[in-house]
């Protein structure tokens, strides 16, 4: 497995994952794959960079995050169904920290039903600093 910076070329693959962590996390985002593809490549054209687990030169996992001056903002991080429980998220963050965030601190937002996700940001270290709640 590799890990490497996701390039324009990249994002309707990207989408397609994206499409999926929506699906599996239970986000009411209505948006179809043609719509994910094209916010994928404005995100990745301006504030966004996502680097990508590839495994024999497929895309199995993604982190899309935004530098913004006091902290690093965590948009998506997504692991493919079929790789999961493998230490794949530990991998990407872990290299994350050790070659990209080395100067701040990481923020992201999780949906509260998501209960794998809070549960594995919380082993990785991540602790709750607000809860913001909608009507």
């Amino acid at each position: 497995m590799e890990i490497v910076r996701a390039e324009l070329t990249d994002a309707e693959t990207l989408a397609g994952l994206n499409q999926h962590l929506i699906e599996d996390e239970g986000h009411p985002n209505p948006m179809n794959r043609d719509q994910l593809a094209q916010r994928m490549k404005e995100w990745l054209k301006t504030d966004y960079i996502c680097y990508m687990v590839k495994d024999n030169g497929c895309i199995v996992a993604y982190c899309l995050y935004r530098d913004d001056g006091g902290y690093y903002y965590m948009r998506q991080l997504y692991v493919d169904r079929s790789h999961r429980r493998r230490g794949i998220a530990t991998q990407l963050l872990d290299w994350l920290y050790e070659n990209v965030w080395t100067d701040k601190k990481v923020r992201l937002d999780v949906l509260a039903q998501n209960r794998d996700a809070v549960a594995f940001y919380k082993t990785y270290g991540f602790r709750i600093g607000v809860f913001r709640m909608e009507k």
